[in-house]
């Protein structure tokens, strides 16, 4: 569950977010928890680091509307025939806030801080089997790997990949977390802990060099102020109120601001979520593809949709979800399993499995057609998306027992083998979570071994040229739908709404806001 997963998104963290509009010039921005650090080296934590890497910090590439690497703090880069070799020229000229230069040497200091065992950053994992960072110049610097490592321009693009002033990380030593400085559109000027953060804007910004960007410049708002607002409900009342110009939205409530004058919804479909229905396929009947696939065509995903987020969700028929770079909708019109009961119907038929009662329930040597669904409780989206999946299984004659339990006891539980199907959601920005979560045995140690899947997958996994890898995840994407390994069901959108006069509200695509861009009119 995404909750629980170092891989959520910042997409998640901007559903928490608020402006105001007591003064044009400030933005106020909320944020759910105050940060115990803003250094990226140290923190792992979804708030801080969409904080970070919203304001203060810059990457080396970013992903365009299309999922694709773009070039940011870099301006172009090579990769080496064997995939283990990336070298990338950086901009010249770029100035971190505190004068000092942005070069090679600073991305070398950045990268060698997350590697070094003495702090003990919750990052290193994420640099997989990366040996060595070195400046082949002033502006050129070369990162080399034991294997190739395809996730690496996810991390560039991700929380760990901003880079922090050397001298200010050295000159601030442990208090560094407290007053970051980086080469961003806006400044950290002060952090009154459990209240407020606040940021200045940058007037000597180099400009945003991001072609997604619609103001290249410095920001249109003098200042930011980031407070500690923990109820998603409080920024929406404030909202209504007129008190802040725009907040995230709970699907339940967004009715209430689609198409009211007084508001402008903004609505980000390219999330990275992914609800899905997964089988032990470790037991019979599971361990069929074609008992899988009957399931995939019963479920019908625009009624989930509409139940469990109010219809602000996508339909998914693909196993990646639609922000994750590399995901092809066509794969999953061509390949996936649209509603069709009636095709599910006849495809439990050829398996033998019939209604020979007439009690409405289906059942096959001797065995009822009565299977139990675990998932995850407290979440009124998880209980609603259960319910519709139980009456399309019952339209079909398959009875299906719901169990749910918090977290720390469904996951576990899932390591038995006394369930048949459980309904999982996930958060990734990057398509390595296909091997994380398929990749036999799979997460919960259920899947057989399948070349088809297994061999692709790590293709993928060890092929760093973006565009050749999506190639690889495409045909992964085919073989997981032909296998039916599991039926995705659908992503929610993230929603927010701002006062009418708030223009240019902007999420990228991995669910960073382009605060440079935001602007009030008077």
């Amino acid at each position: 569950m995404d909750k629980y997963k170092r891989l959520t998104l910042a997409s998640c963290v901007f559903a928490c977010l608020s402006a105001s509009i007591t003064n044009a010039e400030t933005l106020r921005f909320s944020i759910g928890e105050d940060p115990e650090s803003l250094y990226n080296v140290a923190t792992n934590s979804l708030t801080a680091n969409s904080v970070i890497n919203t304001y203060l910090l810059e990457r080396l590439v970013y992903f365009d509307a299309e999922g694709q690497a773009q070039p940011w703090l870099a301006e172009s880069w090579e990769v080496s025939a064997d995939q283990k070799t990336l070298t990338f020229q950086l901009r010249e000229g770029i100035t971190f806030h505190d004068g000092t230069p942005f070069n090679a040497a600073a991305v070398v200091y950045h990268f060698d801080a997350i590697r070094d065992p003495n702090n003990a950053s919750p990052q290193a994992a994420k640099l997989g089997p990366l040996d060595t960072v070195e400046a082949l110049s002033e502006n050129s610097v070369q990162f080399t790997f034991s294997d190739p490592y395809a996730p690496f321009f996810n991390m560039l693009a991700g929380e760990a990949g901003g880079i922090n002033s050397p001298s200010a990380v050295q000159a601030g030593g442990a208090g560094y977390g407290r007053s970051p400085v980086g080469t961003g559109p806006f400044k950290f000027e002060s952090w009154l802990p459990g209240s407020e953060i606040s940021l200045v804007r940058n007037d000597d910004y180099h400009g945003q060099v991001r072609a997604d960007a619609m103001n290249q410049g410095a920001p249109h708002a003098e200042r930011v102020v980031l407070s500690v607002i923990s109820e998603a409900g409080v920024a929406q009342a404030a909202l209504e109120a007129g008190e802040l110009t725009g907040a995230g939205l709970q699907a339940d409530t967004i009715g209430q601001f689609v198409d009211h004058p007084d508001f402008t919804t903004v609505i980000d479909e390219t999330a990275t979520n992914l609800v899905f229905l997964e089988f032990n396929s470790a037991k019979a009947p599971w361990d069929n593809p074609e008992m899988r696939r009957a399931i995939g065509y019963a479920i019908d995903r625009k009624a989930a949709a509409a139940a469990a987020w109010s219809g602000y969700a996508s339909v998914a028929l693909s196993p990646l979800a639609v922000g994750i770079p590399g995901h092809d909708a066509e794969i999953g019109v061509s390949y996936g399993t649209p509603y069709d009961p009636g095709k599910a119907a006849a495809l439990l038929d050829e398996l033998g499995w019939v209604d020979s009662n007439g009690d409405g329930i289906r059942e096959k040597d001797g065995q009822a057609a009565e299977f139990l669904i675990k998932s995850y409780a407290g979440f009124t989206h998880i209980t609603r998306t259960l319910q519709v999946i139980q009456a399309n299984l019952d339209d079909i004659g398959i009875k299906a027992e719901l169990e749910t339990a918090d977290w720390g006891a469904f996951y576990p539980s899932l390591l038995e083998d006394d369930w048949d199907m459980d309904l999982m959601r996930w958060t990734s920005n990057d398509a390595g979570i296909l091997t994380e979560l398929f990749k036999s045995p799979g997460h919960r140690n259920k899947l057989a071994p399948n070349p088809a899947i297994d061999d692709l997958l790590t293709k993928c996994d060890t092929t760093l040229d973006p565009v050749i890898r999506f190639e690889c995840v495409a045909n992964a994407q085919k073989a997981l739908l032909k296998d039916m390994t599991i039926v995705p069901i659908l992503t929610s959108w993230d929603v927010f709404a701002t006062q009418a006069n708030v223009k240019d509200y902007t999420i990228d695509y991995l669910g960073y806001l382009l605060p440079g861009d935001v602007r009030i009119e008077e």
